[in-house]
């Protein structure tokens, strides 16, 4: 007999509720891209720490103020990426 026949797989259980797999994406895509920005805002962070430090003493006004809105703006992104950490390992 030609034809299909359906096979039974009792350790296979059908999911039906696609808001938890969509979910369940949603909370793995926003770990990854949370372990993804952390190394660039490190880099980040790191560069504009030791460019303050060997350079301070050659840069205007100006462009201290500038390193100091980087180091803020770097401070506050580890900061707000450490919340969504802490958010994913919660949920």
């Amino acid at each position: 007999m030609m034809g299909y026949n359906g096979i039974h797989c009792e350790n296979l259980t059908p999911t039906n509720d696609a808001a938890s797999a969509r979910r369940n994406l949603y909370q793995k895509r926003k770990t990854d891209l949370v372990n993804d920005l952390v190394d660039p805002i490190c880099v980040i962070s790191n560069a504009n720490e030791i460019l303050t430090k060997k350079l301070g003493k050659f840069l205007d006004a100006e462009t201290r103020a500038y390193f100091e809105m980087i180091s803020r703006a770097a401070t506050k992104t580890k900061t707000l990426v450490e919340e969504l950490r802490n958010d994913s390992l919660v949920q």
